[in-house]
């Protein structure tokens, strides 16, 4: 049964320019001006319009725009999309996050999201070092992030996400702990410090690939582990691998997708897990583009993937992405979502490796969560 609460992810497929770790969906703007086609934006609209219609009786109680760069949106465009949205259900208590880059933020904006209630934003820090900004080709330079962020606490009325990379080229223990240091003292109560993952098929991939980049993939390490326990000394929270929040301020759209919720995928290249089903967009630009303008009632055509998946990959999927986050895995979710319990071997694998909270849950703690891959590899050996 499908719960009246959904979530929604709707994909800005666009960017002034690509950063040299980025293996995400995107292609480069043709137009800094008018930087995302309308056409773009009224397919977009027509999709999530048919997509929840499609469910009907759902309500969305989590948005999040992503891309690519949404803070590239003109404020007419970005309210065409909230007026969809809020036609199509949204729910009384909401979660709205909307992505940005440093250098695209004006008072406009700002006021425009605030208008709109979006009540959360994500900013792509990544790091507070020029020197390593420019290495990895980002568009901010060091001041705009500084400043960024002072402006965000000032005039943005929402929460206020910060995304940082560790582990980029030239990046020292030094730097990061001082970007760190400065989210920490101006109270950004929501930090995502992900470890970098050299990619092959992005720039900074091939440059390490093929020699003409030197990197320390161990020290890499050593340096997550040295911003992790910072961030725990500061109080934050590890709720999942790569996400730090002061208390209350964890994210909800990224826990449905941990706790093997429902979301829809809107956009080119977006993803979507309805059930059973997995549905991707095309990334075909003018493909998706053509078809929600002018054939979006033909339901058996619309260019996108859809995968069945299969009982043990979704038993799997409810293992890795819970076991992701400090709360884990509870056994009744499991019952209630399979309808049986938890396999007896990885019960016992749970309850000699895991911790177990009060209240019924197996978790990991942040020790354990560094080797979390190895885990999971014996866990799917151990599925029925």
């Amino acid at each position: 049964m499908i719960s009246k609460d959904i979530s929604l992810y709707i994909h800005i497929p666009f960017c002034i320019s690509k950063c040299s770790y980025c293996d995400f969906f995107s292609i480069a703007c043709k137009d800094f001006k008018n930087a995302i086609p309308q056409k773009y934006i009224d397919a977009l609209c027509n999709e999530i319009n048919y997509r929840i219609n499609n469910l009907k009786g759902l309500r969305i109680k989590t948005v999040y725009i992503g891309g690519g760069t949404p803070s590239l949106l003109s404020q007419a465009q970005i309210k065409q999309i909230v007026e969809v949205i809020k036609k199509a259900g949204l729910s009384k208590e909401y979660e709205f996050t909307f992505e940005i880059n440093p250098d695209d933020l004006s008072m406009p904006l700002v006021e425009c999201l605030n208008d709109c209630g979006v009540n959360r934003i994500s900013c792509g820090i990544q790091s507070f070092s020029e020197h390593v900004l420019k290495n990895v080709h980002r568009r901010a330079s060091s001041e705009q992030n500084y400043k960024c962020i002072s402006f965000l606490k000032n005039n943005f009325k929402g929460i206020i996400s910060a995304d940082l990379i560790c582990g980029l080229p030239e990046e020292t223990e030094k730097t990061l702990i001082a970007g760190l240091d400065y989210l920490i003292k101006n109270k950004i109560p929501h930090i995502s410090f992900y470890s970098l993952c050299v990619e092959e098929e992005t720039l900074l991939g091939h440059d390490i690939n093929c020699g003409k980049l030197e990197y320390d993939f161990d020290n890499c390490d050593e340096l997550w582990i040295k911003g992790r326990d910072y961030l725990l000394s500061k109080g934050y929270l590890q709720y999942e691998v790569s996400n730090f929040c002061l208390p209350g301020y964890e994210c909800l759209h990224n826990m449905a997708y941990w706790t093997h919720k429902n979301y829809l995928g809107c956009g080119s290249g977006a993803t979507g897990t309805i059930e059973n089903l997995r549905f991707t967009n095309t990334k075909n630009i003018e493909e998706y583009e053509n078809f929600w303008l002018n054939n979006r009632k033909s339901a058996d055509k619309i260019p996108q993937t859809v995968e069945k998946i299969e009982q043990k990959t979704s038993e799997f999927e409810f293992f890795m992405m819970g076991l992701r986050t400090c709360r884990g895995i509870c056994p009744q979710e499991y019952k209630q979502f399979f309808r049986k319990d938890i396999p007896e071997k990885v019960q016992k694998k749970l309850e000699t490796e895991c911790k177990k909270s009060p209240d019924g849950f197996y978790y990991l703690d942040k020790d354990r969560l560094l080797f979390l891959n190895s885990f999971l590899e014996d866990l799917l050996d151990l599925l029925d």
